[in-house]
């Protein structure tokens, strides 16, 4: 494979129901990548937070909210670009500052959220968000092997 392919993609209801198809996505988007098993493993909790907030937080159950995961398969070491989207009411679960403080606190004073999106970041590389066109919009990379992510000191 040489340079960037066409992006794979799928559209979806924000719905539990819809988990099987989702991961089907996933490993097919990865095997297509030659993902190693730990790429593989990092995609599929990325997509699978950021589905299961859209299920659970998404509308509130109001409408119906729809959900389209779109992947850039390329050479190198970032191998696979992820674009996940949802058309729910605008919510920047990124904007919160530093969660760093959550993981000291004790488990009965921690807020409720904020540990899905630490995660994100620590498993993403180059996550980023952004509202365009009416829809959220969660943007990651996938970067080469490493045993678990570790932050920089």
């Amino acid at each position: 494979m040489m340079g960037t392919t066409p992006s794979l993609s799928l559209a979806l209801a924000a719905d539990n129901r819809e988990y099987p198809r989702l991961q089907e996505f996933v490993n097919r988007a990865c095997e297509h990548a030659n993902c190693s098993p730990g790429q593989r493993m990092r995609v599929q909790l990325v997509i699978e937070e950021l589905f299961s907030n859209t299920v659970k937080y998404g509308s509130g159950g109001a409408a119906p909210v729809s959900v389209t995961v779109s992947v850039e398969i390329r050479d190198g070491d970032e191998p696979l670009t992820v674009r996940y989207e949802d058309d729910a009411p605008k919510h920047d679960a990124f904007d919160q500052g530093d969660l760093e403080d959550e993981l000291k606190a004790s488990v009965t004073r921690r807020r409720v959220g904020g540990l899905g999106i630490l995660l994100i970041r620590e498993l993403g590389k180059n996550v980023q968000y952004e509202w365009s066109g009416g829809k959220n919009r969660v943007t990651f990379s996938v970067a080469a092997e490493t045993l678990w992510p570790r932050r920089q000191k």
